[in-house]
């Protein structure tokens, strides 16, 4: 840097080599340029930093689409559900047991939301099953899940379903139920009920009518009065900060 050379060469100069005094007046003058350029440099890399955290910041919260307000939006209950009743916001995840892009929203965003948003009272976390046609284990997974919803059991059944995504069968499905403890007859029965397969189509449907294409896709809106009133449809593995700005907004809204 131009700075440092010049301020490490005075003491040299002074001590090595008389200098005349228009030599000195030069090398000040010298010595107050690079200044002068120093600090122009560094105003010039603040205005760079300002303008990346602009654009940062602006393309935090995603593009949206708004969807008519939802009714009943728990389907009285049946759907799983994190979080306080009392809750101002509600986010429906719309997901496939065998899709990456729902598998990295769980490992790299799931668990800040739960403990910033779903553990706190602020926001209730809903699932909903979307099982694409290209994924031929997606809907036995979430016949899975939804069998040990009934014994409880739901969110770890979830959890090992996505953490074992490349196992996806009866054998993980029987074996997790074991190691949860749950009635195995009652879960055997379930997985051949033809309702609860109905339940998963109900879901597909659904999303198909909200315009759902891929997962994961969440639809995100205020509670009132046990209807998600003007929810937002966002899709993809949107990252943690993305759902902030999203959620913050809306309760900046109330």
């Amino acid at each position: 840097m131009p700075l440092l050379l010049a301020v490490l060469a005075i003491p040299f100069i002074s001590a090595c080599e008389p200098q005349s005094n228009d030599k000195l007046e030069q090398d000040i003058s010298a010595l107050q340029q690079d200044i002068q350029q120093l600090q122009q440099d560094l105003t010039n890399i603040g205005t760079q930093v300002n303008d990346i955290h602009a654009v940062a910041t602006r393309s935090q919260r995603p593009k949206t689409k708004t969807l008519p307000t939802q009714v009943n939006y728990t389907a009285d209950g049946e759907v799983p559900l994190l979080g306080d009743a009392g809750a101002q916001l509600a986010i429906i995840e719309f997901s496939d047991y065998q899709c990456p892009y729902c598998k990295r929203f769980i490992d790299q965003t799931f668990d800040k939301l739960k403990a910033n948003y779903i553990d706190v009272g602020k926001v209730q976390y809903l699932t909903r099953d979307f099982p694409l046609s290209f994924h031929p284990k997606a809907k036995g997974a979430a016949v899975a899940a939804n069998c040990s919803l009934q014994q409880d059991a739901y969110w770890p059944m979830r959890t090992a379903l996505f953490n074992n995504m490349k196992q996806l069968g009866d054998e993980l499905y029987q074996q997790t139920a074991t190691d949860l403890s749950l009635d195995m007859t009652k879960f055997s029965d379930c997985l051949s009920d033809p309702q609860t397969l109905s339940k998963v189509e109900a879901d597909m449907a659904l999303g198909t009518s909200l315009g759902i294409r891929g997962t994961p896709s969440f639809v995100v809106g205020r509670i009132e009065d046990n209807q998600l009133v003007n929810p937002q449809l966002i899709v993809g593995a949107q990252s943690y900060e993305t759902f902030v700005a999203l959620l913050d907004g809306l309760m900046k809204e109330n």
